[in-house]
């Protein structure tokens, strides 16, 4: 307002259009940042549902011990992982390789040695199938990520 208690229409409108020019330049830095994912691993995920923990055992048995003394000869193999749900009976193999092109080397190459397992695992399954997708991944934590796979010895059962 001003001396006679008028509006001051310029510097109400002036304020506001500052305002606006703020967060238009605002909104223009965050829509102009880069927001790609860095690749530094690439995991392979094979998922099913099982009727019981015999099941997922034997399929450790079939795509683990028979299929992780090969992985280790693969350039890039960072480590396998398996997750089982005992309540939801959810199995879940992770198949880890630094970088996109030790993968790439692994899927044209390799893929063909675990397939094979993979197929005669989902026999187990509930559906006779496995799930797969593609991730890239990254490990956090205070453990540095993949070293923790470097204390493990290779018989998986004995933890």
């Amino acid at each position: 307002r001003g001396a006679r208690g008028d509006i001051r229409i310029g510097h109400c409108v002036g304020s506001m259009f500052r305002g606006v020019r703020g967060i238009a330049q605002r909104r223009r830095c965050f829509t102009a940042r880069n927001l790609s994912i860095e690749i530094k691993q690439v995991a392979r995920v094979a998922s099913c549902k099982v009727k019981n923990e015999a099941d997922a055992e034997s399929i450790d048995d079939i795509v683990i011990v028979k299929g992780l003394p090969k992985l280790k000869e693969l350039k890039g193999f960072s480590g396998i992982e398996r997750y089982f749900c005992k309540e939801h009976m959810d199995y879940k193999v992770v198949v880890t390789f630094d970088g996109l092109e030790n993968f790439k080397r692994y899927i044209e190459s390799h893929e063909k040695d675990m397939e094979d397992k993979f197929v005669q695992a989902s026999k187990l399954s509930t559906s006779s199938t496995m799930e797969f997708q593609n991730f890239v991944s990254n490990k956090y934590g205070s453990r540095g990520g993949g070293a923790a796979f470097d204390c493990l010895s290779d018989d998986f059962t004995a933890y």
